[in-house]
């Protein structure tokens, strides 16, 4: 009698156990998923079976458009009834719509270009890693670590592997001897998205005034011309008074950013360069990058 009670006992805490697994997994599935989202995730597995069972007799331009078609579909969401978390999946998946298609192009110009042309596309593509991740890096700073950063990446590395979409397009395109032609407006976004570092220092280069009565400034300058040059580098910033930087010290940058990472006396120092809503500029420092504390302000 007592074995069957035992046995009864430990059947009830069995089947208590199921109940409250199942509880918590479902409250786990659902805690962030609503009929929006669902829908998004089928749309993004459509796209990428889209992407993988391209017609043979679909022009490249065709099959660009139909990428952008989609994507307009990811713009046009309801991002105003969305929590961050959920838009930061829904961007992920918008970034994944044009990586697909991105890595879908690479494969099909490493098999039909010729060797010269392959290996100069992928020393080509290699740079362009490197500007995106830098330029992820810092647009995801922005955010200070914040919820906010997966979202501001995401869009940033779609912004970029949209453009070089539109590149690779027309490389396979050229191959194909097939016609392909980039919107202006598309063409116009895709010089935003994609600026090199040079290019975004070259709109700050110049002497920034802080203080007009000591003639206190902040300089951006071609190492080549500046008088406080760092060896090496292409780029030297330097503050009247303060410390002297370079594109060698580059942590990340944005098109209207670039941020700064050194090392002084054992210590990490962040810079911050970036334009304010009057298009001036500011010059930021702090031992962290959500630690700016000490903030110039140039007209």
């Amino acid at each position: 009698m007592k074995r069957k009670r035992i046995a009864i006992l430990l059947c009830i805490m069995f089947i208590v156990s199921c109940i409250v697994c199942g509880a918590k997994m479902k409250k786990m599935q659902f805690s962030i998923s609503d009929e929006q989202r669902q829908s998004a995730e089928n749309r993004n597995t459509e796209d990428v079976n889209d992407i993988e069972e391209k017609s043979e007799d679909e022009s490249i331009q065709d099959e660009i458009a139909k990428v952008e078609v989609k994507s307009c579909e990811y713009e046009n969401a309801d991002w105003s009834s969305m929590g961050q978390q959920e838009m930061n999946q829904l961007t992920a998946q918008w970034y994944q719509l044009w990586d697909d298609e991105l890595n879908s192009l690479c494969s099909r110009l490493s098999y039909e270009l010729n060797a010269e042309t392959k290996a100069k596309m992928l020393d080509e593509q290699r740079a362009w890693i490197k500007r995106k991740e830098e330029n992820v890096k810092g647009s995801g700073a922005m955010a200070f670590g914040g919820s906010l950063q997966p979202q501001l990446e995401n869009l940033t590395a779609k912004e970029m592997t949209r453009a070089r979409a539109y590149i690779l397009a027309g490389y396979l395109a050229d191959v194909r001897n097939e016609s392909f032609t980039i919107p202006s407006e598309v063409q116009e976004s895709i010089d935003l998205a994609d600026p090199s570092l040079n290019d975004v220092f070259e709109k700050f280069e110049g002497q920034w005034i802080f203080d007009e009565a000591r003639g206190a400034c902040v300089a951006i300058e071609r190492t080549e011309t500046c008088a406080y040059g760092v060896e090496g580098s292409n780029w030297t910033v330097w503050a009247t008074g303060g410390d002297i930087i370079s594109d060698l010290d580059v942590y990340g940058y944005t098109g209207n950013s670039i941020i700064f990472k050194t090392a002084y006396d054992g210590y990490i120092a962040f810079y911050e360069l970036s334009f304010n809503l009057t298009n001036s500029i500011n010059f930021a420092f702090g031992t962290s990058l959500d630690a700016m504390d000490d903030v110039i302000v140039c007209d």
